[in-house]
């Protein structure tokens, strides 16, 4: 009685293995194909992968099976998509073109089946497509489209910003320069800036440039020069003096053609020390280490062709003014390039 127990109990377990061996020898081996639409994409493009997944022994389509698209990643494989297959064992899914940061990158992707309780797993080869950067169009242009301007004109330059397909846009980021300073732009609509020079006053040449950045796009930096054209250099600042007796009468012109305000005027006689001053709105000071006197404005300032008249008392009989103008922020009044609106006048004696 025990051995035919022990029998039956073998049997089972017989039947058992014999069936799992039959069960997995049952299990359909499977092929899965994979195409990518495009190996190369801009920014928010979308790249199709599409493929098939059959049954390796007849080539028949395998449906309505799971299909995980990865791509490689830093520490291994990263689920991008999953999709199902169609009725003939067909797949595609859409992925978008997106980017961590704003440089181009190639990302390496395969498609996976998992199998299941009637097929076996299989996997693609990998394929890579890249993510570049779209061109960001610049173009900067004057009034006429001209580099010549003459003494007393104003330059005016546009600045153009598109995506090559003939969209403006804006930038994330836009910088201008002039002459190597920073300078503020006037944005007219997308993509469309404006930045008008004060008068040229000098014989010279001007750079103006601009760096632009946009997320998806290449950064795009350029810069034009104009030249001014002129029979000599046009002064900012006209300054005369004359004496009658102890009276000294100085007169400052800011020229129409100035670039900048005046705040204030600083000047040292060559001959004489200046003792006192006076002009409407203006403040008057000495500074007796450097032997020299200060009319700085109360309120309001000197704008570009406008006069202002100071009368100053001095001990001795100056020859002549040595004089600079400053503006605003306490530098020197200058022109556009920072050339030194500074000069020495004569001071002319008239009799009583």
């Amino acid at each position: 009685m025990r051995n035919a127990v022990y029998f039956a109990i073998a049997s089972g377990l017989l039947l058992l293995f014999s069936g799992t061996l039959n069960a997995h020898a049952a299990m359909i081996p499977t092929d899965i194909t994979m195409e990518l639409s495009s190996s190369k994409v801009n920014v928010d493009d979308i790249v199709t992968v599409s493929g098939s997944l059959t049954s390796a022994a007849t080539g028949e389509g395998l449906p309505w099976k799971p299909i995980t698209i990865y791509r490689d990643g830093p520490i291994g494989p990263e689920a991008l998509a999953t999709t199902t297959t169609g009725a003939q064992g067909q797949y595609s899914v859409e992925l978008p073109a997106k980017l961590e940061r704003n440089r181009g990158v190639f990302i390496t992707v395969f498609a996976q089946f998992d199998g299941d309780n009637l097929s076996l797993p299989s996997r693609t080869g990998k394929s890579t497509f890249t993510i570049g950067l779209k061109p960001l169009e610049l173009v900067i242009t004057t009034d006429g489209n001209k580099n010549r301007y003459m003494l007393g004109e104003k330059a005016f330059f546009s600045v153009a910003l598109s995506d090559g397909s003939g969209n403006f846009v804006d930038p994330d980021f836009l910088r201008g320069t002039y002459d190597g300073k920073f300078m503020e732009l006037t944005r007219e609509d997308v993509g469309r800036y404006t930045f008008e020079t004060t008068k040229l006053v000098k014989f010279e040449q001007h750079q103006f440039g601009i760096f632009a950045e946009k997320w998806g796009f290449k950064s795009a930096q350029k810069s034009i020069t104009v030249t001014v054209f002129g029979t000599h250099d046009l002064k900012p600042v006209k300054v005369t003096a004359s004496k009658r007796g102890d009276d000294i009468r100085i007169m400052v012109k800011n020229s129409d053609l100035s670039p900048n305000n005046i705040y204030s005027i600083m000047g040292t006689f060559i001959g004489a020390t200046a003792t006192d001053g006076k002009a409407d709105k203006w403040q008057f000071s000495v500074d007796s280490t450097t032997n020299s006197f200060t009319f700085k404005t109360i309120e309001g300032y000197l704008a570009p062709g406008q006069t202002v008249i100071f009368k100053i008392k001095a001990d001795g009989t100056p020859s002549k003014l040595v004089w600079k103008a400053f503006d605003l922020y306490g530098k020197e009044h200058t022109t556009v390039r920072d050339i030194v609106a500074a000069g020495s006048t004569l001071v002319r004696p008239i009799r009583m």
